[in-house]
């Protein structure tokens, strides 16, 4: 598996080999450059100062001469990579030569300059001289092979240096890399040892700048998924909690059908269970629509042709009025919103929902919606009913709250709902009046420019 640690640690190991290979290469080209110029150069100065250390009357020597001088018997000459020789140019006469130079000339022309000559089979490099009368010539020559072993010992040990160099590099990096991930491996040792559903934030204290903005990601969505995950619990506690009477009633109302000894009986039991089963889809409708509500709050904006949506929920509705001998109005210019079509939808349905439910029979509902002349627009309900006191009107927006005595059984969740869903709208919810001067009326005002 491929880790941010092991592709930085890789790459800084390559770029320090890259480094390595190259500054060694360069130390090796120049190295060997300085050292051929500086074997040149005591060539040259070697050749220059024999010669001016050569005394005229040397040239009435008979010969190089076969006696000579040698060192105490403790002392050993290792100077055979080294040659000289010093000649007369008159008659090519051999006047001076070091130990284990050749008789021969070390250079064949006698020209001045340097020169690479070939001595026993290997090369050398040699420097003639002359004096200013051109009387004498001094040569000087060194071994081509010293002078490369001379530079490859050099060059080893240069070596060396930059190995343990690069050694000590290595580990430091390696140290650096340990150092800066150890708070990687701290989150990542929390995360592993935290439990199965524990979403707390990750921590961002001592976490390199570059992560921060990643695990900041991360965390917002482990708060979403914290939301998401709450939303669930509570609608599982709402579920249970507000389902659990008419449940109880369904299973009371058909112990009664069965158990009835009439038709009358039994009749009226079975209306008492259609109306639980009803209140009952009723109430999980609600409590679906809650849901999704809540689920929907992070969804993307769209435009809402609120006319048509408002028509289409008007004529859903007709079915519930008409069991009421109840009208509904509807007064639909034409007028878009952002937002989300099915929030928008839950937020109307409950509105005329309610206002059905608690209007009696032959009573009216009007729902009216347009444009507003700021660019907003705006959504009302009113209908004829009994209508909510002002001590009132606040509460009946908090969820499950229901008026003490209410004669028509309700959830308390509907308008909650549409408090919900206009506040995710950034709408405005205000109380107006009813209709024939009695009920009331709830408007919603959408601002400009959608939610």
């Amino acid at each position: 598996m491929k880790t941010l640690r092991k592709q930085v640690a890789v790459t800084l190991f390559l770029a320090m080999v890259a480094t390595w290979v190259t500054v060694f290469s360069l130390i090796y080209l120049e190295q060997t450059r300085a050292e051929t110029g500086m074997s040149d150069q005591n060539l040259r100065d070697g050749a220059q100062k024999a010669l001016l250390s050569m005394p005229t009357s040397l040239l009435q020597a008979t010969s190089a001469g076969e006696d000579r001088f040698e060192l105490p018997g403790a002392a050993r000459f290792g100077g055979e990579s080294i040659n000289f020789q010093v000649w007369s140019l008159a008659d090519k006469r051999l006047l001076v030569q070091s130990p284990w130079a050749p008789d021969e000339p070390l250079v064949q022309d006698f020209s001045n300059g340097f020169h690479d000559v070939v001595l026993r089979g290997e090369p050398w490099r040699a420097y003639a001289v002359s004096d200013a009368d051109g009387r004498i010539q001094a040569q000087f020559a060194k071994s081509s092979a010293q002078l490369r072993k001379e530079t490859t010992r050099r060059m080893w040990s240069g070596l060396a240096f930059l190995s343990v160099l690069f050694l000590i590099l290595t580990g430091l990096t390696w140290l650096v890399i340990r150092r800066a991930f150890r708070p990687v491996d701290r989150a990542r040792d929390a995360i592993l040892g935290r439990a199965g559903m524990d979403l707390t934030p990750l921590p961002t204290a001592g976490m390199p700048g570059e992560l921060q903005p990643f695990i900041r990601s991360i965390n917002d969505l482990l708060e979403r998924l914290s939301a998401s995950l709450d939303r669930e619990r509570r609608f599982l506690a709402d579920a249970a909690h507000e389902l659990r009477t008419p449940l109880a009633a369904l299973s009371a109302y058909a112990e009664l059908a069965v158990r009835s000894d009439t038709p009358q009986a039994r009749a009226q039991a079975v209306d008492k269970l259609r109306d639980v089963a009803t209140r009952t889809t009723r109430l999980a409708e609600q409590l679906l629509d809650q849901a999704r509500t809540e689920a929907q709050n992070e969804g993307p904006a769209e435009p809402v042709a609120l006319d048509r949506l408002a028509e289409m929920i008007v004529r859903d509705s007709e079915a519930l009025a008409n069991r009421k001998n109840q009208r509904i109005s509807l007064d639909a210019k034409t007028v878009e919103v952002s937002g989300g079509v099915d929030a928008l939808g839950v937020l109307l349905r409950n509105l005329l929902d309610n206002a059905l439910r608690y209007t009696p029979e032959g009573g009216r509902v009007a729902v009216c919606c347009g444009p507003l002349p700021d660019g907003g627009a705006q959504l009302s309900v009113a209908d004829n009913g009994p209508g909510i006191a002002a001590a009132e009107r606040e509460r009946v927006f908090d969820r499950f709250y229901r008026k003490a005595g209410t004669v028509e059984r309700g959830s308390g969740i509907g308008l909650s709902l549409v408090a919900q869903v206009a506040a995710r709208h950034n709408a405005r919810i205000e109380w107006g009046p009813g209709l024939d001067d009695c009920g009331v009326g709830i408007t919603v005002t959408f601002p400009p420019g959608g939610a």
